[in-house]
């Protein structure tokens, strides 16, 4: 406040105060302060100002930062000014949220971005641009976009917000999913190295997929990175999902990686959180997603301005708790094309949704208990659903299988059915058949049934009928079976092959005869390729229809036709070859060909097909196919163009078009043909042809058949009979001259068409060639006139007496429309919807006064166009308007009544405007285009002054009207927002079409009429003959000429755009003139003018841009670029520097002048580094302005001055001007006075450095990255100092001159410049000059201020630290800088500038101050002789967690006794710790300490592997801490072979019993591998009770006796046991690990786990197990004596193990230890006898060993077996024994 008063008295106390007593202002403020003891002044911030970008920077700025909005302004734009005004005022709120706001003139850019009209916002959300269309005078309504989520909404993509916003969001939006995730510095994108990272980014992955639902359901879904809030809410580990309901947080304890149910969870809570008793509003939108997520959905369709729809909400309302309950979800939607949509007819209308199959409630709405009760009906017992056309339709679409039971509601026999059907309901459920009914018989008859009930089946979208009983259920549902399960081609109706043909791609049709021997025969082979189709995208039906196949033009049955987008293909190849069809198949829809269709197929695809060309030809002829194979060429290029061909070999339907030469071509364009007349062998020409067809209006050569359809079918049809025409002759150049009129015609809905054919003439009496015919409703009108004149043949066919019906109002289009009202003063226009019943009473009315509005010169038309009330902004239909000179009035009172109605148009008709007239959208449009001089009052219906505005302005109408210059008005407040006015009133004057918006006082009616009057009068652009061109270019430096045509209608809207620059291109030294000499304009490159040339000494260039666009010219003209002429350095005025200022970062300048004697040889030495000045990115000009040079300080020539893009404030060289090499040398120490001293190292290098060097000290630096230059409040703080030093330039100059000084003005100017960067004012050795001590204040203690401000704070800081580089190399400290941000990001920097001490690697930062570096070199010093705990910040500190292996953090407080001693007692072990692999830090953070739940100080943190431990123990016993921290529990890491040290590898050593150490090199290239492997394993080992780890050292390997390396060593109680197999098998590792051979030691029973001991089971079949406890006498003393025994089990091939572990003793039954349990093949028996007296358990173990029962059962049966075999084969040789021979008899006997 003192301050202020003080400045008041005298501006030269105040200089005199800051050059002698720089620190009495403040105290004197201080002490003022004091004395009132009130609160401290605060200090006065910085005005607040959007900050001017250029492209570069813009560009740079959106890559740096996520949310930037971007201010587009216009140089004429007056209403740009008053909104940037209003959009200041939010600059800092926008601040606040993270959000960026800037501004900038740049047009080019701007249409990049998609903007045509200033001014305008944009708002980039991680680069992607969203224009606001809101007021922008509104800045609130700015702001709240800006921080808006709909803003922020990117399409398939979760948002990033920040705290700020976020906090907003949650205020101003009911429901927000908020996805909370590490920071981006724990974190950094695409980097996946931590589980927590790629569980966040799988977990964002898969929650992006329901972004659009969330957002199509009201909730909102965003993310952020912040740590310090999640820590907040306590969500423990990240990533986390809270939603917010009301601003009410819950937490999502599902798994985020399950998308499904995250939505269904969201969408469940959104609907209990409401917090009204109201049934939800839904849009379409959100229904939909509704519908395919919730499984019972109730909806109801009504309407709000509907009494019955509000009663019936009400009454529901009561009844949607009881839905909630049974988890129902109950919403409403007010919207009458979605309930179209699902086939509601009347609202309002109740549909029940399950799983997505609507059921339609048809009970009494009123009755919301019975409702209640259809819906618990509904849920509890499943029934087929009744579904509407439209909803079945949808269904189909989307290609599920459903069963459709076509029904009469009314008929016995249908409910009957249903009933039966309702049985199987469930089963088709089972099979994935959604069962579905409809009662709809024009739905039924579009599939060709006729009658009900019938059922069909859909799969893909294909239909198949039920031709078996549908009351036998068990059939049909075996039916249905067969249908999922059979590869069946489905049969199918007429009605579904056109539904088909029209809603699939690709359909294969088989016309064949059930009946027919060889159909079926066919039918079963091409069964087999059924599936094949299927994969290919093909549907294939058969259809046993001969009415349609004739229809088709199939002739022969059975035939296959392919249908491609509904154009058919017929196969001719043999159909019993399955394989060869099957590639037919798919060769037509990978490759296009011209199909081959039959007439039928003609006629269907020209009714259907808005462009269609016909190649008549015949296969037979050679000639045909030739020209045939030729056109195939073209068949790609008309497919991508939207042409459709297709051949037809048919010479009868060749006659009826009257072609009696084949081939031929035609050409249909909605049903109209055009006959090809040239040659077809030219596919390049049929092509172009094709394409001049479709893309513009020709007149189409037809003949007499084609014609008489046309004359027939039409209501406008021109026949230009030629007769027989030969080029060259009169005929044809009529023709051409007709061409001209072709679009007009066509615009007015006439068809234009030709031919040579006499027949028809002949029939309509032409006997004379040629000859024009105007065919109106079939009666012909012959034109009488000049056929030559094409003019005179579109005003006859265009008249409106030529075109009128008698005794009809005629219909028009909208271009027939907008000529008549541009040509006619008095139209009455009726608008009507194209078959509205009520529209056609009303036109049955408006007849009966035609005639009446004719006779007073009033046209009367109508049209029905689509979009007819959108296109004219009419409130609806249908509507009457009167148009008086194009301006509408709309009839307000009853159409019905004619009589009313031509009363009030004669009324308008007859009265004089008096006022200025009111305009709609449309009619703007069209002034604005038509009129020449324009003026354009914009209002608003809220402006409270617009209404007295008007009334004065009313008095100047009549004055305008007389300068031919057109008033009218307009409330079109959208359309104002467009041309960007957003202030009203405003008055914009349009001259051919040119908008200029009036900027002075709008009430004041003379001051608008006058400057009305001096726009149409400015004509300032130059007209000039070739010889003043010639002079022109040779003595202009800057000419642009402006080419163009004196006759083009367009000419004088170019030249008016070029106009408005003409003034500001003249402050460029550029002279602007026009031409119209056609050969000059072709000479400089311009066959059809405008265009604009741009002659630098002589040398032009051609404009390419929009020459519409007379700000992006003016750009052009003035960049630079184009300015530059020559290799020399430039020339330049003060307007061509200020631009050259604003584009280029570094700028150097010499002044001088034409009177100074020293400056051409000054001039010629700078000349000889302008080049290595341009390489060096610095711009070299040169000024002949002595005024500029003053106002930059320079007063005496020549001078070079350096600007830099930081500081406004220009540096004056001082040295030598004749030495070009110093001069150099100088400019690129200013571009980059970061010097050499230290030496700057980046990438790997750098890191390398680190790495390798024991003790190095690294400066992180960079100017743009400069927390304190980067920050905004510094740029504004800047910009406020510009403003307020331009302001006070005259009062210091004042000062400087009452301090009086006869030292020289330039000697001054030169000292006070070389002051301001740190050296010396005088020449080398010199003392500085007088003026360096009377230099301003903004010279000396300023400047302080200024480099706080001015961004120089890194560079500062670097100059100071090279002062101790030296000091650093002779303590051993290498000292370096950087500006690598990625080196910088690795090591945790983030905040510039940074000094960061490594030493082993381990990164120390120095948080002291500094620009001291003398305290900077003895905390260098004492870190490097020292061993001390290192310093860390938070991001170091992440850092390190994610790389360093064994990591103790000690957490502090500053002014903590206890604290710093413990610190102390800490310091004494970490020699120790370093032994072990341990690093210790300490960091004083604590917002991060909350994070690892410590909630006092000090305390410690053990990270392994980045697993946090939090040591509870007592940290001032610092022995405790060692052990702790190395103890094994605490060391060991999940999933990861820990590695470890020589001194820990021994600890180990010691204490495992079981443990494998890999030993590798880190140089081993194969290692790496194996380690991954090995990893794979090292969880199975420790679940067997073995440890693993891993050592790099060849001194251990020496130790250990390893020669070989890698090497894996299994250690058995420190008995090492070699692994010779392959290490790159981990699963052959695992098994030698765990076998019984390695596992075992002699003379000793081994400890097992449980693991173990399962895996022993498996593979022993007989093992003794001692179950005992630790610690218990009788197992001490029983384990004792059983160890004598191991030996004699060994023998006894019995495997004994020990295990201390009760309760899995508990599971083979053991209650009480010791116990001894033997296994025998898995089958237990525990020993009952002493286990002291070894011999027994020994005598057991061998009885149980030996005693094999099931060995003695076998045995005996084999015994058994033996005997039984004996007694068999005995008795068998007895029974079937032969008789013995008889004896031989005696000879006396015989």
């Amino acid at each position: 406040m003192t301050f202020t008063r003080l400045k008041t008295l005298s501006l030269l106390v105040c200089a005199l105060l800051a050059l002698s007593f720089p620190g009495y202002v403040n105290g004197a403020t201080n002490n003022n302060s004091n004395k009132k003891g009130s609160q401290p002044v605060a200090p006065v911030e910085p005005e607040a100002v959007i900050e001017e970008v250029n492209a570069k920077q813009l560009e740079k700025l959106l890559a740096d930062k996520d949310y930037v909005a971007v201010f587009w302004y216009a140089r004429s734009c007056v209403t740009c000014d008053k909104v940037l005004a209003e959009l200041e005022k939010i600059d800092d709120d926008t601040d606040s949220f993270g959000v960026d706001f800037v501004k900038i003139n740049d047009k080019r850019l701007a249409k990049q971005y998609g903007i045509k009209n200033f001014p305008a916002l944009t708002y980039f959300r991680e680069k992607e641009p969203i224009i606001y269309d809101g007021d922008l005078m509104d800045e609130e309504g700015v702001l709240d976009f800006l921080t808006s989520l709909e803003a922020m909404d990117l399409p398939d993509r979760i948002e990033e917000v920040n705290a700020k916003i976020l906090g907003k969001i949650i205020e101003d939006t009911d429901f927000v999913a908020v996805l909370f995730c590490p920071d981006h510095e724990t974190c950094p994108p695409r980097v996946m190295d931590k589980q927590q990272c790629r569980k966040c980014a799988k977990a964002l992955q898969e929650l992006e997929n329901i972004d659009d639902e969330a957002d199509q359901l009201g909730i909102g879904f965003v993310k952020i990175h912040d740590e310090a809030l999640a820590d907040e809410y306590n969500l423990g580990n990240l990533p986390a999902l809270v939603y917010y309901r009301h601003q009410t947080p819950i937490i999502y304890e599902g798994e985020l990686q399950r998308e499904e149910d995250v939505l269904e969870w969201l969408v469940q809570n959104k609907s209990t959180g409401d917090e009204d008793d109201v049934i939800e509003d839904v849009t379409s939108k959100t229904l939909s997603t509704l519908i395919s997520n919730i499984d019972n959905l109730v909806v109801l369709f009504y309407d709000h301005g509907n009494d019955d729809s509000m009663t019936v909400l009400e009454e529901l309302e009561q009844i949607d708790d009881d839905c909630d309950k049974h988890g129902i979800q109950f919403v409403k939607i007010d919207d009458a094309k979605a309930a179209a949509d699902y086939g509601i007819e009347s609202i309002p209308a109740i549909v029940y949704f399950e799983k997505e199959i609507p059921n339609v409630y048809d009970g009494d709405l009123m009755d919301e208990e019975q409702i209640l009760k259809w819906l618990l009906g509904q849920l509890e017992r499943d029934e087929i659903e009744d579904v509407t056309d439209e909803m079945l339709d949808t269904m189909i679409k989307e290609g599920r299988v459903i069963a459709v039971l076509f029904y009469d509601n009314n008929d016995k026999k249908s409910q009957k059915v249903l009933e039966e059907l309702e049985n199987i309901d469930d089963e088709c459920d089972a099979l994935g058949i959604t069962f579905v009914k409809i009662d709809n018989p024009e739905e039924a008859v579009e599939y060709g049934i006729n009658k009900v009930p019938k059922l069909i089946y859909f799969e893909k979208g294909i239909p198949t009928i039920y031709e078996g009983n549908l009351e036998d259920e068990e059939k049909l549902l075996k039916w249905l079976t067969d249908q999922t399960s059979s590869d069946q081609i489905e049969d199918i109706t007429d009605e579904m092959l056109d539904l088909i043909i029209e809603k699939m791609p690709h359909v294969a049709v088989l016309f064949y005869d059930k009946d027919q021997k060889k159909s079926q025969k066919i039918l079963a082979e091409l069964e087999n390729i059924d599936d094949e189709c299927d994969q290919n995208d093909i549907a294939f039906v058969k259809i046993d229809d001969d009415k349609e196949a004739k229809e088709w033009g199939i002739d022969e049955i059975p035939s296959i036709v392919l249908f491609e987008r509904g154009i058919p293909h017929i196969y001719e190849g043999d159909l019993m070859k399955e394989d060869e069809l099957l590639g037919w198949l798919v060769h037509q829809k990978r490759y296009s060909e011209i199909p081959e269709v039959t007439d039928e197929m003609k006629d269907k695809l020209v009714e259907n097909t808005e462009h269609l060309a016909v190649i008549f030809y015949d296969k037979d002829d050679k000639q045909d196919m030739r020209i045939l194979n030729e056109l195939e060429n073209i068949d790609d290029e008309l497919e991508k163009e939207g042409i459709v061909i297709v051949r037809i070999d048919n010479a009868a339907e060749a006659k009826e078009y009257g072609l009696d030469h084949l081939p031929a071509l035609i050409y249909f364009e909605n049903k109209i043909p055009a006959l090809y007349e040239g040659d077809l062998m030219n596919e390049d020409e049929v092509l172009e042809w094709l394409l001049v067809q479709k893309k513009t209006a020709t007149i189409e050569e037809v003949t007499d058949e084609i014609l008489v359809n046309l004359i027939n079918e039409h209501e406008y049809v021109v026949v230009f009979f030629t007769g027989p025409c030969e080029p060259g002759e009169t005929c044809d150049h009529t023709l051409n001259a007709l061409e001209s009129i072709d679009d007009e015609l066509d615009e007015a809905g006439i068809i234009f068409v030709t031919t040579e054919d006499t027949g028809v003439a002949k029939k309509y009496n032409v006997k004379t060639y040629p000859r024009l015919v105007f065919f109106r409703n079939r009666d012909p009108l012959h034109f009488t006139g000049d056929l030559d004149d094409e003019d005179e043949v579109l005003a006859w066919i265009t008249d409106d007496e030529t075109l009128e019906i008698p005794g009809k109002i005629e219909e028009v289009n909208v271009k027939m429309l907008d000529k008549i009202l541009a040509e006619n003063d008095h139209v009455v226009v009726f608008f009507y919807a194209e078959g509205d019943k009520k529209a056609q009473k009303i036109l049955n009315e408006l007849e009966n006064i035609d005639d009446e509005c004719e006779e007073k010169d009033i046209d009367f038309v109508k049209t029905s166009d689509d979009d007819i009330d959108k296109e004219y902004d009419l409130p609806g239909l249908p509507a009457l308007a009167f148009y008086r000179h194009k301006f509408r009035t709309i009839y307000t009172g009853d159409l019905m009544k004619e009589e009313e109605i031509l009363e009030w148009v004669i009324d308008l008709h007859e009265s004089t405007a008096d006022v200025i007239e009111s305009v709609d959208r449309k009619t703007l449009q069209v002034l604005i285009n038509d009129v020449e001089h324009l003026a354009v009052f914009f209002y608003d219906d809220e402006c409270e002054s617009c209404s007295d505005i008007l009334d004065e302005l009313e008095n100047i109408d009549d004055d305008t009207d007389k300068h031919g210059i057109q008033f009218v008005k307009s409330n079109d407040v959208k359309l104002a927002h467009e041309i960007g006015i957003f202030a009203f009133p405003a008055l914009v004057y349009y001259e051919t079409g040119v908008p200029i918006m009036y900027d002075g006082n709008i009430a004041s009616n003379q001051d608008v009429f006058n400057w009305i009057l001096e726009q149409k009068a400015d004509q300032s652009i130059q007209l000039i003959d070739r010889d003043q061109l010639f002079e022109y270019i040779g003595t202009k430096d800057f000419l642009a000429v402006v080419f163009y045509k004196e006759d083009d209608p367009d000419s004088p809207r170019v030249l008016r755009h070029i106009e408005l620059i003409d003034d500001e291109a003249a402050e460029y030294g550029i002279y602007i003139v026009k031409m119209h000499d056609k050969l000059m304009a072709k000479k400089y490159g311009y066959r059809n003018p405008p265009g604009l040339t741009y002659f630098r000494k002589g040398k032009y260039i051609n404009y390419d841009g929009d020459i519409d666009d007379e700000e992006e010219v003016l750009d052009w003209l003035t960049s630079p670029a184009n300015m530059e002429m020559t290799d020399h350095i430039e020339q330049v005025n003060r307007k061509m520097f200020e631009k050259i200022r604003k584009n280029s970062d570094y700028v150097a300048v010499i002044f001088y002048s034409d009177e100074c004697k020293q400056c051409p040889r000054v001039l010629a030495e700078v000349e000889h580094i302008d080049d290595e000045a341009d390489k060096a990115g610095i711009d070299f000009v040169k000024i002949d302005d002595k005024q500029m040079a003053k106002e930059y300080g320079v007063f005496a020539l020549p001078a070079i001055v350096f600007f830099k893009p930081t500081s406004k404030e220009p540096v004056i060289y001082a040295g030598d001007l004749y030495e070009e090499e110093q001069i150099l040398t100088w400019l690129i120490t200013q571009k980059d006075p970061s010097g050499d001293v230290i030496e700057d190292l980046e990438g790997e290098r750098l890191v390398h450095l680190i790495e390798e060097s024991g003790s190095i000290a690294v400066y992180f630096w960079n100017k743009t990255k400069c927390d304190i230059c980067n920050s905004k409040a510094a740029r504004k703080a800047r910009l406020k100092k510009e403003r307020d030093q331009h302001q006070q330039e005259g009062g210091a100059a004042s000062a400087a001159a009452a301090f009086g000084s006869e030292a020289d003005p330039s000697e001054a100017a030169a000292g006070g410049a070389e002051d301001a960067t740190g050296q010396g004012s005088g020449s080398e050795g010199e003392p500085a000059s007088p003026a360096a001590a009377a230099a301003p204040p903004d010279a000396s203690t300023g400047k302080q201020e200024d480099d706080a401000d001015g961004c120089e704070q890194c560079t500062k800081v670097l100059e100071e630290l090279e002062n101790i580089d030296d000091d650093c190399d002779k303590h051993g400290i290498t000292f370096v800088k950087t500006r690598d941000f990625s080196v910088a990001d690795g090591y945790g920097v983030h905040e510039y500038p940074a000094l960061v001490y490594f030493e082993g690697g381990i990164p120390n930062v120095f948080e002291g101050e500094l620009s001291e570096e003398e305290e900077v070199l003895q905390w260098l010093i004492t870190q490097k002789t020292e061993d001390r705990i290192e310093l860390i910040t938070r991001q170091m500190l992440e850092t390190m967690v994610e790389e360093t292996q064994y990591l103790a953090v000690y957490f502090y407080k500053i002014n903590c006794n206890i604290c710093d001693q413990i610190l102390e007692g800490l310091e004494l072990i970490d020699d120790e710790c370093d032994v072990f692999g341990i690093h210790m830090v300490k960091i004083q953070d604590p917002q991060l300490a909350k994070r690892y739940s410590i909630k006092t100080f000090p305390a410690l943190v053990y990270f392994r592997n980045g697993n946090p431990l939090l040591f509870e123990g007592d940290l001032q016993n610092e022995q405790s801490v060692l052990e702790w921290l190395i103890d094994d529990d605490n060391r060991e890491l999940a999933d990861e072979i820990e590695e470890v040290n020589e001194r820990m590898l021994e600890r180990l050593m010691a204490e495992s019993t079981l443990l494998v150490v890999f030993f590798y090199d880190d140089d081993c290239a194969e290692c790496e591998e194996i380690l991954e492997e090995l990893e794979e394993i090292d969880g199975e080992a420790d679940m067997f009770g073995i440890d693993f780890v891993k050592i790099a050292s060849m001194q251990a390997a020496k130790t250990y006796e390893i020669v070989n390396i890698p090497s894996l060593v299994y250690f058995r109680k420190q008995v090492p046991v070699l692994y010779d197999g392959d290490l790159h098998q981990h699963d052959k590792v695992i098994t030698w690990l765990t076998s019984q051979d390695v596992f075992e030691i002699k003379n000793e029973i081994e400890e097992v786990n449980r693991k173990m001991l399962d895996k022993l089971l498996e593979e022993n079949e007989f093992l003794a197990v001692f179950f005992y406890e630790h610690n218990q006498p009788d197992s001490t003393a029983a384990l004792e004596k059983l160890e004598n025994i191991d030996s004699e089990t060994d023998n006894l091939d019995i495997t004994f193990v020990k295990m201390a572990d009760s309760r899995y003793a508990k599971k083979w039954g053991v209650t009480k230890l010791p116990a001894m349990v033997y296994f025998r093949r898995r089958f237990p028996s525990i020993y009952r006898g002493d286990l002291l007296s070894e011999d027994e358990v020994l005598e057991w173990l061998r009885k149980n060993r030996f005693r094999q029962p099931e060995l003695n059962i076998f045995m005996y049966a084999l015994i058994a077996l033996a005997v039984a075999f004996v007694i068999y084969t005995a008795f068998l040789l007895q029974c079937f024994k032969p008789a013995p021979p008889p004896p031989v008899q005696h000879p006396k006997q015989s």
